[in-house]
This record gives structure tokens, sequence and C-alpha cells, in this order.
């Protein structure tokens, strides 16, 4: 049934959402409707309730996670709750913003992978190669059909996870937080990906904190707290909210609204530089400040003294066992109290570069010294109180039943006093903002916060060097902040920080210097401004990276400065 029929192929009517042992619901009486051909994207805070809409939009609440649910969600016209098993079969597809929970893990290649949704569609073998080589090539990875998905970098993975979904072909595509682990170029396609699905009669709703995919949307849904708080077209409903919450708006948005122009065209560069350029940089008409994180700044100081290390690699070359050659010939070293971030497309090899520093992988040719010792011969148990790694996925790395055992672990295995660990843990909660949340199971946390109790975790260990993959995945602004305020303290103290982000505005802000790589070697390293100039834009093309979107404008501009963000760019704009 279509919206032909005078059927809504998605309706989501006053729904009320409360898990059980809550005491404040996740949703309260929130309605949306999207219809066919239609883009509605989702943004909040997190802990807003997204990705619980998302669930409940897909008929996955209550029927696969456990929750009280009022109101009503149809599918083309089908109560969700009342479904009788396998009714919405084929109508609905939801995809996850981890590719862990997605992905069969029974299927040895991503052909096998997208197959898997189509057998259980009962979808003819005749049929099944057309449409799995039609979806492959519309997100750009055919060149991994035949690759292990588990042996994949984590945007790989999350590229081949909506693949698996899109294949299938439903009407209906609920997506949460689908950008969250792919590079700007990945992020792009699945925007384009999203626009051509719609233009073909797909009803979609997407959680997303990616301006760049909320921007191509027709709507925007803003939720705080359970409520619906704005909703209307995305720049319009986005300065709405940031209004009435006291919020910054994303950079496009902010500087439409210091160029004066439509909000309807708060992500075209182009316009916006025109307005700008009239203007010429007058202030903005929303707020600019960052979120309030004066608490969390002082709270986070490391409370043991440590010698400050040196990391250096040497001519590193690394084989997997399949023969893939993921770096190639790398040298690099960091300074104690530096700052680094390593950008670079989905598969390029940052991971596999950074997993050499504390011994998870071992290098087929070259070596790791820590202070001109190196690191072969020494256990990974060893060289974590020296390099603390944070993992892209935190689901990889919690185990504990409660967030204060979880981040007392580590150094309790490092044989820290008893005393002294009960202060690292709660220094350490301090600085990620936790402290609420000490005796809470990790599990019953959403992903973004999560992420922070690994983050806090590899804290209390007190490293001298701190390794982040993909820190900012799924998290607000304020949880960016968060993460920015640890990253400062650091330095502050000595530490070294690397970083593997497809944030540009984090990299940017965040760090002082910036490694690019591509296809396993480096290709650029500098400071942020020197890495973004206008000269760089072919090779950064060629990595699938962007400017920071101050940047981008600022080229339009032809100004000469390199602003890395929206106040940068004003004050460019009026000197």
């Amino acid at each position: 049934m279509t919206q032909e029929d005078g059927v809504i192929p998605l309706r989501i009517q006053d729904i009320g959402v409360r898990y059980p042992g809550r005491r404040e619901p996740s949703l309260q009486a929130v309605s949306i409707s999207v219809a066919a051909g239609e883009r509605v994207g989702v943004a909040g805070r997190t802990g807003a309730g997204k990705s619980t809409l998302a669930l409940a939009a897909a008929g996955f609440i209550p029927r696969v996670v456990r929750a009280r649910l009022e109101g009503g969600v149809a599918i083309e016209g089908i109560d969700t709750a009342a479904a009788a098993p396998g009714e919405l079969l084929g109508r609905v597809g939801i995809v996850f913003a981890t590719p862990a929970n997605q992905l069969s893990a029974s299927k040895l290649s991503v052909r096998e992978e997208l197959a898997f949704g189509l057998e259980n569609l009962a979808v003819p073998r005749s049929e099944m190669d057309p449409r799995i080589d039609a979806t492959l090539a519309r997100l750009a990875i055919g060149h991994l059909a035949d690759r292990e998905p588990f042996a994949l970098s984590g945007g790989e993975q999350q590229r081949v996870a909506i693949a698996s979904i899109v294949a299938m072909g439903t009407d209906v595509l609920v997506l949460d937080e689908p950008t969250a682990q792919l590079d700007p170029a990945g992020t792009t396609s699945v925007a384009d990906l999203l626009d051509e699905l719609a233009r073909d009669g797909a009803s979609i709703l997407c959680v997303e904190h990616d301006p760049a995919v909320l921007g191509g949307m027709d709507r925007c849904l803003v939720l705080d707290r359970g409520r619906q708080v704005a909703s209307g077209i995305p720049g319009a409903a986005l300065v709405e909210a940031a209004e009435a919450l006291d919020l910054t708006p994303p950079t496009l948005v902010l500087l439409a609204a210091a160029a004066g122009i439509d909000l309807a065209k708060a992500f075209d560069e182009e316009a916006i530089a025109a307005g700008l350029q009239a203007r010429g940089g007058a202030a903005p008409s929303v707020v600019a400040a960052p979120p309030n994180t004066t608490r969390a700044a002082l709270a986070w100081a490391p409370p043991r003294e440590r010698a400050p290390v040196r990391v250096a690699v040497e001519d590193l070359v690394h084989r997997y066992p399949t023969g893939i050659e993921a770096v190639r010939g790398v040298s690099l070293s960091i300074e104690p109290g530096e700052s680094v971030a390593i950008l670079g497309q989905n598969g390029s090899g940052k991971t596999t570069l950074v997993k050499h520093l504390n011994g998870l992988l071992r290098p087929a040719e070259g070596r790791v010294l820590l202070d001109g010792a190196p690191t072969e011969g020494r256990s990974i148990a060893d060289l974590a109180g020296t390099i603390g790694f944070v993992f892209q996925n935190p689901d990889e790395q919690l185990f504990e039943r409660s967030v204060e055992r979880e981040v007392a672990f580590g150094p309790r295995n490092l044989g820290i006093a008893a005393c002294e660990i009960s202060t690292l843990v709660a220094n350490s909660l301090a600085a990620v903002g936790l402290t609420e949340e000490r005796a809470t199971n990790p599990y019953d946390l959403d992903l973004s916060r999560r992420k922070l109790v690994a983050l806090a975790g590899v804290l209390a260990m007190n490293p001298a060097v701190l390794v982040l993959d993909e820190p900012t995945t799924g998290q607000d602004a304020d949880g960016i902040a968060q993460v920015g305020l640890v990253i400062d303290a650091m330095r502050a103290a000595g530490r070294s920080v690397i970083a593997i982000t497809h944030d540009m505005e984090f990299a940017a802000s965040r760090f002082v210097r910036i490694v690019v790589m591509r296809e396993g070697t480096i290709v650029a390293d500098g400071p942020p401004a020197t890495v973004f100039a206008p000269s760089n834009r072919e090779l950064l093309a060629s990595t699938g990276l962007t400017p920071p979107p101050a940047a981008r404008i600022a080229a339009r501009l032809r100004l000469g400065a390199v602003p890395l963000d929206a106040a940068g760019l004003l004050a460019a704009l009026r000197s």
C-alpha cells in the first residue's frame, strides 16, 4: 500500500516511550508523518530520544526492544504494535549507528552480506545479483564485494551495513546516525543516496548530527528531553531550537544567519558567501558562544605526575594476512604535549597505524619507539600504562556491570593502590561529565555516553599518550566540547593526544597538527591552517576530505586567511 492509496507510509502519532526501570519517559507526545518521497531529519542533543524514535518508527518498540509504548506508529497503514510476525518484513528497514549491530557476522564476503536480507525476503536468485551490484555501485563499495565484512575499517563496515538495508528495497527507511563513522566523501555519498531513494518514492526518517546530511532533508524535527521543540525546514528548525535551548547551531546555519539570507538556503555555501560579502561580516543574529563547559573545565587535572614520552614511528609497514598492505613505510614523530589529528578516508590506514603504538598490531617492517626505546618485545599490558587507547566502538572495550567498576578496571590491573584508584575514578568521571552515572550499567547508556565511559576508563590509567579513535562519533555539541576539554587538559599536563577523526571542525579547533593519510601513506602534515589552505584543495579531495565549513566559505570569498570556525571567518571579513 502506498500514499496513492490514501495511506501515509510512516505515521507516528502522539507516541510516548518509557523503558523499564526509568523514571522519566524517553519520548513524550511526539508526532511526525513521512510521505512517499519525503526525507525527514531528526536532530537533538544526546539523550533527547532520537534513537528511541528511530526504534519505534521501525517497529522495534515494543516488539523487539522492551519498552512501554503509548500512542501509535503505523507503517503503510499497519499498526506496528499489533502487526503479525513478518507483516512488516520488506516494508521497513533500519540502519543502526554501529555496524556491529547490523552485520550478520556469519557471511564471508560483502556480497553474501547483502544477499542475506534478500534471501529472507525470498527474492529470486536471478534478481539478487543485479540488485546487489546496483547497491554496491550506489555506495561506491563495489571494490569491497569480495572482502570479509569484519576485516574492513569501521567506515567501510558502515557503508556495507547501509547497503545491506538499501538492497532490500523497503518503502520506508529509518536511519540512526548512518554517517557517524564515515569520512566526508562517504557522508556526501550517503546524502546523495537518500536524495535518490526519495526521488524513487521511499519515505526516509534519518536521525543525524551531521549538517551535511540534515541540510538535505525536506524537514527537520528537533527533540530535547523526549519532546519536540522545533520542526520545519532544516535551517529554520535548527535556529529555532538553538534559540530555545541556548545552543550553538551548526556553522553553516550560523553563517547563513550572519549573512542575512533565507534559512531555506542555510546549507547553500554559495548563497552564504554572497550574503556575507554583501554584509561585510556583520555580527550574527544568533548566539555564537560554545556550550557552557565551565564546570567540566575545572573538574579534571592529572592526579599523578609522570615523565613525558616522545613517540616515533620509523618506516612502518603493516600487511594483513589477506595480503593487503594497509600501512606503507610511514615515519612519524610526536612530541610530549603535542596534539595530532590523523585524517583520511575510510580504509586509508589510520587505525592500523595507531594500533601499533600500544602493540595491538606488530610491524611487518619498521619499528615503533617510545623515548627512543623500541616497543618490540613489550606486551600490550605493559604498553597500556603508557599508551592509552580508546576504541572507535566502545562496546569492544566495556564489560563491567557499572560505570564505576568499568573505570576502575584499568588502574586496578596496572597494580595501582586501591586508595589511589578511587581518586583516579572520581577525577576521570568528572572529566567526562558522568559522575552521576557511576552506579549505572554502561549498557544502559546510549552510544555517545558509552564512548565517554571508555574514555574515562583510559584516563584513569593516567597515560602519557592518549589515542582516540573517532572520539566525536555520535556526540552532540556538549559531548564534543567535553572531549575537547580533556584534550586541552592532557596537553596542559605535558601529555600527548593522537586522534583519528572524520570531524574536520573538531580536528581544526582542538589539534595543533594535522596528518593526512591516503592509501597507507602520509600525504600532508602541518598546522590546520596550512593543511586546510585552498592550495591543498585537490590533495584533500583525493583523500575524501574537505576543509571545515568556515575555511570553505573563506575560499569562496578569496580571503587570504584560513579561518577554521565561524568567529574567525567573521573577524576576517571585518578586518
